[in-house]
């Protein structure tokens, strides 16, 4: 009982501990995060979709927004609409850099410009044609007009047309345009649509090395031959691209639990690779167009932490979360330690103790001779006392103190009756 009730008392001193250090803890992952991708028809949305469902099995709803591109899901993290976001290498500004985040880059997307059949061999022979540069707010827009005028293709010398993906593709085979820009992965079901369309092409991008220079965002590729589809021949010679990096964006004030969880995501979707990309190539640290989040760029290079390697995620992020406590509670814990065997001890041997007092009263009485005519009181009085003594209960350890007491008893008993 004693033991019980020294060592409860200090479960309830390290419990109401715990409850106070609880209250400096992070905030939980929340269950639904929002990610801003593109058009439902593209890569980006395609992508996400499969993101949802693998952190599905982390008990992580993500809702996946489609938008017009790269500049509005830049917006919509800023204004806290979205946590996520992927965007286009190129398309953050001064200010994007400020205020978000990347959890690091996921595939290379070339720039592709599809072309009327004979019509332009050159870039620079899209001046003067009807080009189109995709609608306002997406990461193609501003790319391909970043591109065009770096090699002093304007509007004023050029007619450049705003319109939407598969317009874009409409107008290119019907003859309504010359030329246009498409960003997206070899993947993307609108590339093997143009490769597919009879009456037109994929332009060389000649000075890809130059524009590489240019653009740090930009690293220049090679199409090989017969990459996309090997029966088919397509492309039907190996083509010089430049390619920007999709990045995952976040808002600085992400819950740091949740990029275990989506980094693992990207990483099943993304490492085996593509067309352009080697085997566990991305998701990199390379081609960040945001400033990498320390938290991501740990695990890009050594991979997760023991507790996300090997414990299912809510466990983990439990765990991780708590770890803050282990310094307090040690520090609590250790002198609660050291006090409670002595304690424990005072609380055994003061059961025992506390019969001395009337033993040393009747010890008193004999030696200051004030038993002339109650001996036999004082007899019947340790004798109650030795009853009583006998029914206390201490650990076997203890037992011996216990039946000391019972032999200064006995002592004073026979003393009194000689």
């Amino acid at each position: 009982m004693e033991f019980l009730k020294v060592w409860g008392l200090l479960a309830v001193i390290v419990l109401v501990g715990f409850l106070i250090t609880y209250q400096y803890v992070g905030a939980p992952p929340p269950k639904v995060v929002r990610i801003a991708t593109g058009a439902n028809n593209g890569a980006y949305y395609t992508f996400a979709q499969e993101y949802a469902r693998l952190l599905a099995s982390d008990g992580i709803t993500l809702e996946v927004v489609p938008t017009a591109g790269s500049v509005e899901n830049l917006e919509l993290l800023k204004s806290g609409e979205v946590s996520l976001a992927l965007i286009q290498g190129g398309s953050a500004t001064r200010d994007d850099k400020e205020r978000l985040q990347s959890l690091g880059s996921l595939f290379l997307e070339p720039v592709w410009i599809f072309v009327r059949r004979q019509s332009v061999k050159r870039f620079l022979e899209l001046k003067g044609n009807r080009v189109s540069v995709g609608i306002a707010g997406s990461g193609t827009h501003l790319l391909a007009t970043q591109l065009l005028s770096a090699a002093g293709i304007t509007e004023t010398n050029t007619q450049l047309i705003r319109e939407e993906t598969t317009q874009a593709i409409d107008s290119l085979s019907n003859g309504k345009i010359d030329a246009a820009f498409f960003v997206a992965s070899p993947e993307a079901p609108i590339i093997r649509k143009l490769f597919a369309a009879p009456a037109v092409e994929l332009l060389n991008f000649d000075r890809a090395a130059a524009y590489g220079r240019w653009f740090p965002f930009l690293t220049p590729v090679t199409l090989s031959e017969g990459v996309i589809d090997l029966q088919q021949n397509i492309p039907d010679h190996d083509t010089p691209l430049v390619a920007a990096s999709a990045n995952l964006a976040a808002r600085r004030d992400l819950n740091a639990s949740l990029i275990p969880a989506v980094l693992n995501a990207v990483t099943r979707v993304h490492q085996a690779g593509g067309v352009l990309e080697h085997k566990r190539q991305f998701p990199s640290v390379d081609f960040a167009d945001l400033p990498l989040n320390e938290d991501a760029r740990r695990y890009l290079i050594n991979g997760p932490s023991f507790l996300f390697r090997w414990l299912p995620y809510g466990t983990a992020v439990l765990l991780d979360r708590l770890k803050i406590l282990v310094l307090p509670l040690l520090a609590l814990l250790l002198p609660l330690f050291k006090i409670a065997p002595p304690l424990y001890t005072w609380r055994i041997r003061s059961k025992i103790y506390k019969w001395y007092a009337a033993v040393r009263e009747v010890e008193s009485s004999i030696q200051e001779e004030k038993v002339s005519g109650d001996a036999a009181s004082l007899i019947n009085r340790l004798s109650e006392l030795d009853r009583q003594v006998a029914s206390v209960s201490v650990p076997l350890s203890y037992a011996a103190e216990l039946y000391h007491l019972r032999l200064h008893i006995r002592f004073l008993q026979e003393k009194l009756q000689s």
